[in-house]
């Protein structure tokens, strides 16, 4: 009898031993996947602040400016396209989570001319994906507006603001999941003065502001877990500068140095019992070299970036611009007709030659301008050619336009009016064009 007390004594401890384990196993899973859950969504709103790095990133306010370089003239697309692989503190017992994104941005710009300075506005749609530790993933989509005003060919600033869904896919060991979409909104405002050391160098300081908000969500995951975290928001200053250095009046080589500082981002995710927060302050740096080329109306830059302090690691920026637009309208011969409506950037002057005399001479200025004519209509009286970039330098794009119009006065003499998009060349251009009209070609 005794011996079978002592056996069933055994059995007892062990099988409470068991169920004890069990719970404490089970409890360290549920604790484990409140935590990775809790780096997860940090890791999305890391990838989301990523996002917004790209938007207002140096180069991409570069790319959109650099296309009208002081003209207000047709809309183009740009657009930009990262993969960066980096380790991110979030708040969490100090922990770094390894984060892989790649972030596409594609946008639709123009120019306008305003009393405070020349303003670029545009419209941007941008897509991101990433993942952690090689298995969670999270992504989001979403469009906003971005714009740039250049106050006085020094002193510019910048904005930024987006919304859209993010989306997150969750699983930890298996055993807990959960799949879920939240909305996000992101802005920022940021000012700069580049100083013009020399005629090949120029180094521009600048400064900025960023607020990025992931709208609070019930989380349940399927291990029967649940929690609510609130709106988690993510405030930061950005202070750098670059150096720029021009090779050419098409290529321009940088490097830079930048000093980001999270002020806030801290919020708590609560259960019943427990509260967990997932972001610190902190700072860190950010080394940058690039270079960019200008091919006629297409704008390319490539650059990377090396990360250090709260965030660690490299990545990959690459941003183009494209004057698609006129490629369209010079193909489809509808360019001549801005020509023709454009009343106030006309620039006229009589001549005593016929007609024939004056529009083959034109033709002949253009080509020694090292332009190239898209349309001509000898009957009609009108020259439309672009690409006067390298004879009218800095004033000017390649794709930029200009309209030359030859009207007969008489057998011997005749009007000649020229007119471009862009003020600063319509008006270089007819005080040349019509000094070389009356010299020897």
């Amino acid at each position: 009898m005794n011996d079978c007390l002592i056996i069933f004594k055994r059995y007892f401890l062990v099988l409470l031993f068991v169920f004890l384990l069990c719970i404490f196993t089970r409890k360290t899973y549920a604790t484990g996947g409140k935590y990775a859950c809790t780096q997860d969504i940090a890791a999305s709103v890391a990838l989301l602040n990523q996002g917004a790095d790209i938007v207002s990133a140096k180069g991409v306010m570069s790319t959109v400016s650099s296309m009208t370089l002081n003209s207000v003239g047709d809309p183009f697309l740009f657009g930009v396209a990262y993969i960066g692989k980096l380790k991110c503190k979030v708040g969490f017992q100090g922990n770094y989570i390894d984060l892989s994104g790649k972030s596409l941005v594609v946008g639709l710009a123009k120019s306008f001319n305003t009393g405070l300075g020349e303003l670029t506005l545009g419209p941007f749609f941008e897509r991101g994906v990433g993942s952690y530790a090689g298995l969670k993933n999270s992504d989001y989509s979403g469009g906003g507006l971005l714009g740039h005003v250049d106050f006085n060919k020094s002193f510019y600033g910048e904005f930024s603001g987006k919304t859209g869904v993010s989306q997150t896919d969750f699983e930890f060991n298996k055993i807990a999941r959960c799949d879920y979409i939240i909305l996000y909104t992101s802005c920022h405002i940021g000012f700069g003065y580049v100083f013009k050391v020399s005629d090949i160098l120029k180094l521009d300081t600048y400064g900025k502001c960023f607020f990025t908000r992931k709208f609070g969500k019930n989380v349940h995951l399927n291990n029967g877990i649940s929690f609510r975290f609130p709106n988690i928001d993510s405030q930061r200053i950005r202070v750098g500068s670059r150096v720029s250095f021009v090779f050419s009046e098409y290529t321009v080589v940088y490097c830079g140095a930048v000093w980001d500082y999270a002020t806030t981002g801290t919020t708590d995710i609560k259960d019943s019992v427990d509260s967990f927060s997932i972001f610190k302050r902190g700072s860190g740096g950010i080394w940058e070299v690039g270079a960019s080329e200008s091919f006629k109306d297409f704008y390319f830059d490539l650059s990377t970036q090396c990360y250090v302090g709260d965030q660690k690691g490299v990545s990959l920026m690459v941003r183009v611009s494209f004057d698609l637009f006129s490629r369209i309208e010079r193909f489809l011969g509808y360019s001549i007709e801005k020509f023709y409506s454009e009343k106030t950037k006309r620039f006229s002057k009589n001549f005593k030659m016929s007609k024939k005399d004056c529009f083959d001479k034109s033709l002949e200025i253009i080509k020694k301008l090292g332009a190239r004519v898209t349309h001509k209509s000898f009957d009609k009286g009108y020259i439309v050619a672009f690409g006067f970039s390298k004879g009218f330098k800095n004033c000017c794009l390649d794709s930029t336009e200009t309209g030359v119009f030859v009207t007969e006065i008489n057998s011997e003499n005749v009007t000649v009016e020229a007119c471009s998009d862009n003020n600063i060349l319509g008006e270089k251009f007819s005080v040349k064009f019509f000094e070389m009209l009356v010299e020897k070609v």
